[in-house]
């Protein structure tokens, strides 16, 4: 990390490629039944969804941002799906042009407005219907394997069409413009527990045998959102992927048989969180009323995470790993608010520094682009990507004349 900082600077994203390459293999053997399909949302640096594709992987969308990523990097548009509960007409309209796998509509309504669109532009969408299963994750709360917040399925919810609600199905879906190719069903992120996992595979199974008996047809594929976790605190434990593997494989075997059949897992952070690393240099150190305070080139404005989601991300003074961690600190950026924390404690070398490096780990995924990045008007961090011994500088690192990137002038001030 040390040379790292030096030939790129900080604050800085490090990325571990062949980390991402292991995990992604390990779940191909897990899995061997199913498509992996990035969701690029959990970190869309090009240079690490080209990694993944160049892997084998499809790709998962939640914007028409992310569709123009896919379509640059070179994905094959039957390797793609669009999910999202607020689609605009205009992401509907690309997506349908662009022939992609499949939309996965969120609502009758949004089915409705495919239908309209794809009637107007004169091409057949083809739609995955996203459901929302009566029943979800039993456990909320309590560890980071079940906040609410990342419950996706079994209550009131924008994503997702209410399980209830399938018998309405015929009364909204044109069959002249539509073909109905799939479901999708997501239960949560972040599951650690596997038999969640397997309960999840087998709401989905019956769900897709219940479109089949709506729609009278036999459908080409199902979307499993899988949501696998990774651990964050010392209680929790990585998943047991072939113990897993095997038990969601028994469970969509009827599917997996049929000839064509897709089975698509959708998956994010497992794939990238845990090779990524947010590296700061301390820029001060201070004690106040008792309490220690490491200040770092980098905060909340390049990587929100920890405090927005309320979840523990370890981390350590990285260049001096061989010294015992003995004092209790916090590590705030250099912003100027107080809620600009990375790291509620952390344990630092008795001889903690101005210009250490302070590593915060398991920051892969929504890192870099889940965070406010011009807030404060600080420039924005880089990122580099680690793979095969070599590092590649894979985003420059902002400058502050970006801030006025796009912006206009007062009248009369050019």
């Amino acid at each position: 990390m040390t040379q790292l900082a030096g030939e790129f600077g900080t604050p800085a994203y490090v990325y571990d490629g062949d980390r991402i390459r292991e995990r992604f293999r390990a779940l191909r053997t897990a899995f061997p039944s199913f498509e992996i399909f990035y969701s690029m949302k959990a970190n869309p640096s090009i240079a690490l969804v080209g990694l993944l594709m160049e892997l084998g992987a499809g790709v998962e969308l939640a914007s028409g941002g992310e569709l123009f990523v896919a379509r640059e990097i070179g994905f094959d548009p039957l390797d793609i799906v669009f999910a999202g509960p607020g689609k605009t007409d205009r992401e509907l309209e690309d997506a349908i042009l662009a022939r992609i796998f499949a939309i996965n509509v969120e609502s009758l309504r949004e089915l409705e407005r495919i239908s309209h669109i794809s009637r107007l532009l004169r091409v057949p969408a083809r739609v995955a219907l996203r459901i929302n299963t009566a029943d979800g994750l039993t456990r909320v709360g309590g560890d980071s394997t079940g906040p609410l917040h990342e419950q996706m399925a079994g209550g009131p919810s924008k994503f997702g069409i209410d399980e209830e609600k399938l018998g309405d199905l015929p009364d909204h879906w044109d069959k002249k413009t539509i073909d109905i190719v799939g479901v999708h069903v997501y239960t949560a992120s972040q599951i650690l527990h596997a038999d969640d996992v397997v309960a999840n595979a087998e709401r989905t199974v019956a769900t897709a045998r219940r479109v089949e008996e709506i729609t009278g047809s036999k459908l080409e594929s199902i979307d499993f959102g899988g949501g696998l976790g990774v651990p964050h605190y010392e209680k929790e434990e990585q998943l047991d992927l072939p113990a897993l593997g095997a038990a969601v494989e028994e469970v969509f075997a009827p599917y997996s048989k049929r000839d064509g059949f897709r089975l698509i897992l959708e998956l994010g952070r497992i794939l990238v969180s845990e090779c990524g690393v947010y590296l700061t240099r301390v820029v001060e150190l201070k004690e106040s009323r008792g309490e220690r305070f490491v200040i770092t080139d980098g905060g909340i404005n390049q990587f929100v995470r920890p405090m927005l989601m309320k979840i523990h991300h370890e981390a350590a003074v990285v260049n001096k790993l061989d010294q015992p961690g003995v004092v209790s600190a916090k590590v705030t950026g250099p912003l100027c608010t107080p809620i600009d924390v990375t790291s509620q404690e952390i344990k630092t070398p008795s001889g903690i520094s101005i210009d250490d490096l302070i590593g915060i780990f398991n920051a892969g995924a929504y890192g870099y682009s889940m965070s406010p990045l011009r807030f404060l008007s600080h420039p924005t961090a880089a990122e580099i990507l680690v793979l095969n011994g070599k590092a590649t500088l894979i985003r420059e690192r902002g400058e502050h004349a970006d801030v006025m990137f796009r912006q206009k002038s007062f009248p009369g001030l050019e």
